[in-house]
């Protein structure tokens, strides 16, 4: 349960917090202060299984290895497959619907792992390719290729273990390795291309919508920040997508939009603020329009699907 204006937020710093207990004891020991941490699910408490929706301020890998149910994320249902990865972006909203509960193992991150401050090493790229994993709803791992995955996490494990002092160094290069394997055989699922160049600029071109959309809805600017033309952005993204720029800066909006009707009881002229829709009775319009439902309508729905409690 939530109050009016708040999303169900968990912090990376209070994962820590979370760590089931032993004869008093924390069966892992998490710092909240180092930037990466790798657990399973059942050294976490229920949280990392809970039914209550919520989002975090962090980024996580979530390799479900014996589970059964479904995974909801952005209140898309997906039923759980095994072995299986699982990518959620900071902000994106999930909970589950289990039948029976998950094993396996859990990566966190906040985004200044691979983007860190004050450096002139940058994992961007990785970033830009964990967002494009996000939208998938799950990355099916074979039993060929199953061993050489365990063997990799194996290692990141280790040096997550030991936390030397170029353990950070080390860990940012298997996650490069591990995103990249995962992205390969998630591209071959794919009816296109995806690893083909123009690709890349459209992942590139959604990270920034997904960072950016609060303050930048202008195609133009986008285009400036990737270095390209208008023109060339609009031409890429339709032919690989099938929907203008535009069109997924309005879905970023929407997903927004959807996630605070669901779970808060701000108003539809409060929301419209937060997105920074100068008039937010338009707010109302915009929303009916691109989804067919009325903002209130869409409340009520999808909380009753969901059995979406709030204070």
């Amino acid at each position: 349960m939530n109050n009016k204006g708040e999303l169900p937020f968990h912090h990376y710093t209070d994962t820590y917090k979370k760590v089931n207990m032993m004869n008093g004891c924390p069966v892992l020991s998490l710092d909240p202060h180092f930037p990466f941490a790798m657990t399973r699910f059942g050294i976490m408490d229920d949280e990392s299984q809970t039914e209550i929706p919520h989002r975090h301020d962090y980024y996580e890998i979530l390799f479900v290895e014996e589970g059964s149910g479904k995974h909801i994320v952005d209140y898309e249902s997906y039923e759980i497959k095994t072995p299986a990865f699982y990518f959620l972006s900071k902000g994106q909203i999930h909970f589950w619907r289990l039948e029976k509960s998950l094993k396996g193992k859990i990566i966190l991150f906040p985004r200044e792992f691979l983007i860190p401050p004050a450096t002139n090493l940058s994992h961007e790229d990785d970033l830009v390719v964990f967002n494009g994993l996000s939208k998938a709803s799950q990355v099916c791992i074979d039993e060929n290729t199953l061993p050489k995955i365990q063997e990799l996490l194996a290692n990141i494990n280790q040096e997550f273990s030991d936390r030397s002092e170029s353990s950070l160094s080390v860990l940012r290069a298997y996650m490069h390795i591990l995103l990249v394997k995962l992205f390969r055989i998630y591209a071959k699922e794919q009816p296109i291309n995806i690893l083909d160049p123009s690709n890349t600029m459209v992942r590139k071109f959604r990270q920034l919508v997904s960072e950016n959309y609060l303050k930048v809805r202008n195609v133009q600017e986008y285009a400036d920040l990737i270095g390209i033309s208008s023109t060339h952005l609009r031409d890429t993204v339709k032919a690989i997508t099938g929907y203008s720029p535009g069109q997924l800066i309005r879905q970023e909006i929407i997903f927004e939009a959807k996630r605070r009707l669901a779970n808060t009881d701000l108003t539809t002229a409060e929301i419209g603020y937060a997105l920074s829709f100068e008039d937010t009775s338009y707010f109302s319009r915009f929303f009916k329009r691109e989804t067919e439902i009325s903002p209130l309508s869409y409340r009520k729905t999808i909380r009753e699907k969901y059995k979406i409690k709030t204070i």
